[in-house]
């Protein structure tokens, strides 16, 4: 009985020991030195020291390995903040100062005298169109507002006296229209008002006849392009009570 009693003991001891060992390894050496340093020559000691020698090694074992895989994923962190760290910053303000159309096709039908398109029918200008020579005006991209420069036509649209607005009316008659010539949508959607604010000071004609409420409408923009160089972009946005279009074409490119 008393060697069973402390069989029990040394194996209880074990379990309590084993579940430590990870966590608290160094006081577990410590006590089983302390524990093995009284020596008798009985064998029923001699079993005892031998099992807990053998869990005193099972048990550093245990733990170092456990040491080496928790430094496991802390050296990747380190390694994958490293190389995000190390990529070079790019300036995201830095916008193209076109747009490229070189993968629409060219379109080489006989076109109407600018503006080109003339409002559908039971369609007119809200007042008089504002036409320039030469104007800047910003077309949203997925990159951002692009700036382009040549002939503009701008205007406010509304049904004709006697006859009730109609929003998807305007937007497929206009699409119609400029898909007919062999125009291309190029964006749809919204502007946020961050980018809004970053054009600000360059785009001083917001307000104008045919101006566009970019962050609340949702914007369509077309564009046509042209052997010579001379491309044409159309931007067309509409709400409940009518809409706005804005025409711009480049000038022809100087054949040298």
């Amino acid at each position: 009985m008393i060697i069973i009693r402390k069989i029990l003991t040394v194996e209880y001891r074990t379990v309590k020991l084993y579940s430590a060992l990870q966590d608290h390894w160094p006081v577990f050496l410590f006590a089983c030195y302390n524990f093995l340093l009284p020596t008798t020559k009985t064998v029923n000691q001699m079993k005892s020291k031998t099992v807990l020698m053998s869990v005193m090694l099972v048990g550093l074992f245990f733990a170092c390995n456990k040491s080496g895989k928790a430094d496991t994923p802390r050296e990747k962190s380190v390694l994958q903040v490293d190389s995000i760290s190390s990529r070079p910053e790019t300036d995201r303000n830095v916008l193209p100062d076109s747009i490229d159309l070189s993968k629409l096709p060219f379109n080489e039908k006989e076109l109407a005298p600018f503006p080109i398109f003339n409002p559908p029918t039971g369609i007119v200008a809200l007042n008089k169109p504002l036409t320039r020579d030469f104007d800047r005006l910003f077309f949203p991209t997925k990159e951002g507002m692009i700036p382009l420069e040549g002939k503009v036509y701008k205007a406010f649209l509304t049904s004709v006296t006697g006859k009730e607005w109609s929003l998807p009316y305007f937007e497929k008659s206009y699409k119609d229209l400029i898909t007919a010539t062999g125009g291309v949508l190029l964006f749809q959607g919204r502007v946020p008002q961050k980018e809004l604010d970053r054009i600000k000071d360059e785009a001083t004609y917001f307000g104008e006849e045919g101006s566009i409420d970019y962050t609340n409408n949702v914007v369509r923009v077309y564009a046509i392009r042209r052997k010579e160089g001379d491309h044409i972009f159309v931007q067309i946005s509409g709400y409940s009570a009518g809409g706005s279009i804005q025409i711009l074409q480049l000038p022809k490119v100087k054949k040298r």
